[in-house]
């Protein structure tokens, strides 16, 4: 009976940290840390979902069955998970993939990158009257440890056709490509002056943080209002003069529970923001996703970054549960091997007196 109870006891411990693990976390998290952000006037208000660096795993460099394929399946289900619950929560009507969509995109073969793409699609399913941008990042097309490509570049912009100036509703997206070094144009462009869109930047690689004669030349060309980039899976903000590019502040958005981050649009000042990875697998402690909301009335955007929980803790929690287990469960059979060699002993001792007395 003592026994059957024990194993009870161990099924519910199980249980109640895989429940915790794969689902309550994930909940509390949404719950108690993500702020809301949300604008007075709906009609003129834009929300933005900002996925930075995803990096589905590839099968060259977690090649050996079967870690890779438990690496690959474990880091798919993390970000389908969180991605889920961050459109939930944000409800965006524009999500942005700043770059590094694949880990190995830019050495796989087309076979590899079909698989790529289909893991991609299955992990961020489409959500109906959202619009999508995605942006290549040097994982993805090549240009920093692997070599940039024409061929690689034009793979992608099959894949993922869109333009390079994307309008909707106040505010126009530029693409900048830092690593191809292009900087798109639009008709706006020439009559920025006059004009009352707000003016977003989408690039891969930071622009304010490490200046240079092409991103000067992209602040002043395009006189944005906001950046946003990627790459460097931290949470940064960076603001410079809009005429110049010049660096005024540069400062790191920690994590936790954090703010909601209020910056005035206009003014002689662009914003840069930096945001973190939202994969595990990237070598940095804190993932999230980047929230935005634009408000066309009045001309200021409110920021804030979806943290989410530590998948490694997760699994460390699995490991020291299981050791726990087994140790009970060795307990256990110990035991109960120990009290039948005990009855056994007794019987014998018992017999042997019985024969002694006759």
């Amino acid at each position: 009976m003592f026994r059957k109870s024990r194993t009870k006891i161990v099924l519910v411990f199980l249980i109640v940290v895989l429940l915790y693990n794969e689902y309550i976390v994930y909940s509390l998290k949404r719950w108690f840390t993500w702020p809301t952000i949300r604008c007075d006037n709906p009609s003129k208000c834009l929300k933005i979902l900002l996925v930075a660096d995803p990096q589905i795993l590839g099968e060259q460099y977690e090649a050996h069955f079967p870690r890779g394929f438990l690496a690959r399946w474990d880091s798919d289900r993390y970000l389908e998970k969180t991605f889920q619950r961050a459109v939930y929560h944000v409800d965006p009507n524009v999500i942005v993939f700043l770059g590094d969509i694949m880990d190995e995109g830019s050495i796989s073969t087309n076979e590899e990158y079909r698989r790529y793409l289909e893991r991609f699609h299955d992990v961020f399913q489409v959500h109906q009257n959202v619009k999508y941008i995605f942006l290549p990042g040097d994982n993805d097309i090549g240009g920093e440890t692997e070599p940039l490509s024409v061929k690689k570049l034009e793979r992608f912009q099959e894949t993922f056709k869109q333009p390079d100036v994307i309008q909707f509703q106040h505010v126009e997206m530029y693409k900048v490509n830092r690593l191809a070094y292009t900087i798109p144009r639009s008709e706006s462009n020439q009559r920025l002056s006059q004009g009352n869109k707000t003016r977003i930047i989408l690039s891969h690689l930071p622009l304010l943080f490490v200046p240079s004669g092409f991103v000067q030349q992209a602040v002043t060309q395009i006189r944005p209002h906001v950046i946003f980039t990627a790459h460097d899976h931290k949470s940064l903000h960076i603001s410079a003069e809009t005429e110049t590019g010049e660096e005024r502040l540069a400062e790191m958005l920690p994590p936790g529970a954090g703010p909601v981050w209020h910056f005035q649009l206009g003014g002689g000042l662009v914003h840069e923001l930096v945001v973190p990875t939202c994969s595990y697998r990237m070598g940095v402690a804190d993932m999230g996703y980047g929230a935005a909301v634009i408000d066309g009335n009045s001309d200021t955007m409110l920021y804030a970054v979806l943290w989410l929980p530590s998948r490694f803790t997760q699994l460390y929690v699995y490991v020291i549960t299981l050791a726990i287990a087994c140790m009970i469960i060795i307990l256990t059979l110990c035991q109960h091997l120990c009290s039948k060699i005990k009855h056994k002993l007794r019987r014998i001792t018992s017999n042997t007196k019985h024969w002694s007395s006759v």
